[in-house]
């Protein structure tokens, strides 16, 4: 156990009402804390005093414990002298009651021990108004503890109860003021990019989270003092707030100037679901001034806002647009389908058995439109809405074509931008 030396400021105060319950610091171990500067509102009404031998306030030095209340305070970290000023004393003026406050420093090398207690300020052991007490050079970061008591002054019965304010300062008690501010982009910011602001104390000990806002809504809360986002749109404010001091906390907050967005936008537009082997128009947006797409590998013009796709399998493409400052990408998937069967060839004979072209997985495209062509070019068969009870029998406007090859075109039409599948069929008789 630390038994560093304890300064003790022991205070004595007359009261102004009574009726009151035992107050919560009318011990020594449940001592008020108190702030520098801070005005506090106490109040020994109702308090007692704990006077057996070497108790807390069992002291004579200045004045004899009798309806002691207690507060705490600590010097700050260089030390020095503290004062704390009494004003605004009233009394309960009941006739049988003391009128006066009673005050003291005193040190303790085991707090709250009465036996370890000697004075170390002026004592004031009787005052009818307001009045200081004072200590000079008190060691730094020290508790001290005010010990709030009625006098029996004028032959009264009952010790003096009565309601102050109390504030203490001095180079022993003031802290240097804390200050916060937020280190961040100088520049236009890329949309959508990691961003990156530090907070900057001084004066500030027992540091907090920090909570960082944006446009007021508390967005993320860090350990340390740097924070990056990629959420930042054109005019947010970033602003941030954090605490110092466990004891007499403060909490200081910093508003950083409203951010610049570059206005670059990029959309790779919707997804496409196409057959494999074909392809599909895929086409984005962006108010960039140059376009690449990634993988290359199966894009006709890469470079171009509008490409022809046609990958082997699903892929994801990347758009990404460029500006004088910034760039920015954006995905969208092409789905590759292998749930078409396309026959090379069937038999037209009215056997009853592959007597018609008929596509397993059709079904799953209701809009589809097939055309059948000879070896010249010339359109046989155009059929809308292609279906097993709609599929080619291998006529021509009613007559049986001629046995040979064929060749077709499969529009599934699921958009206006994927492109027909073409291949050819046998007939076989």
């Amino acid at each position: 156990m630390n038994f560093r030396a304890v300064k003790v400021l022991l205070i004595s105060f007359l009261s102004v009402t009574s009726g009151f319950s035992q107050l919560t610091n009318d011990g020594c171990s449940s001592a008020i804390p108190l702030c520098p500067n801070v005005t506090f509102s106490g109040s020994n009404i109702g308090a007692t005093a704990t006077v057996c031998p070497d108790c807390e306030d069992d002291f004579t030095f200045c004045f004899s414990g009798t309806n002691s209340v207690w507060y705490q305070f600590n010097t700050n970290i260089t030390g020095g002298d503290v004062t704390f000023n009494f004003s605004n004393i009233l009394f309960n003026l009941q006739a049988t009651r003391g009128t006066e406050l009673q005050a003291a420093i005193v040190q303790a090398i085991v707090p709250c021990d009465a036996a370890t207690y000697s004075l170390v300020s002026n004592c004031e052991a009787g005052s009818a108004g307001a009045f200081n007490l004072t200590a000079l050079g008190l060691p730094a970061n020290t508790t001290y503890y005010l010990v709030v008591n009625g006098a029996k002054n004028g032959g009264a019965v009952l010790p003096a109860e009565a309601t102050f304010d109390l504030i203490g300062s001095g180079t022993g008690f003031d802290r240097p003021l804390p200050t916060i501010s937020i280190g961040g982009p100088t520049i236009t910011v890329c949309p959508e990019t990691p961003t990156s602001f530090t907070a900057y104390l001084t004066n500030c000990t027992d540091t907090s989270d920090f909570r960082w806002y944006i446009n007021g809504t508390l967005t993320a809360v860090t350990h340390t003092s740097l924070w990056i986002t990629s959420n930042l749109q054109n005019g947010d404010v970033v602003s941030v707030e954090c605490s110092c001091f466990d004891i007499c906390p403060d909490t200081l907050n910093y508003f950083y100037p409203a951010v610049t967005v570059d206005p670059l936008t990029v959309d790779a537009g919707p997804d496409y679901t196409i057959q494999a082997g074909s392809s599909v128009q895929i086409t984005g947006s962006s108010n960039g001034t140059d376009f690449m797409w990634s993988p290359t590998q199966t894009l006709n013009t890469p470079y171009s806002i509008t490409t022809y796709a046609t990958p082997e399998e699903t892929t994801i493409y990347t758009l990404t647009a460029l500006d004088s400052n910034c760039s920015l990408s954006d995905e969208m998937t092409v789905f590759v389908s292998n749930n078409l069967d396309i026959p090379g060839s069937f038999s037209p004979n009215g056997d009853g058995t592959n007597d018609k072209w008929v596509i397993d997985g059709i079904s799953f495209y209701p809009d589809a439109q097939v055309v059948i062509y000879d070896r010249w070019g010339q359109k046989i068969a155009d059929i809308a809405g292609y279906s097993l009870t709609k599929a080619w029998d291998g006529t021509n406007k009613g007559k049986p074509v001629s046995d040979g090859v064929y060749f077709y075109s499969l529009d599934l039409r699921q958009n206006n931008d994927t492109k027909p599948l073409k291949g050819s069929i046998t007939v076989i008789r």
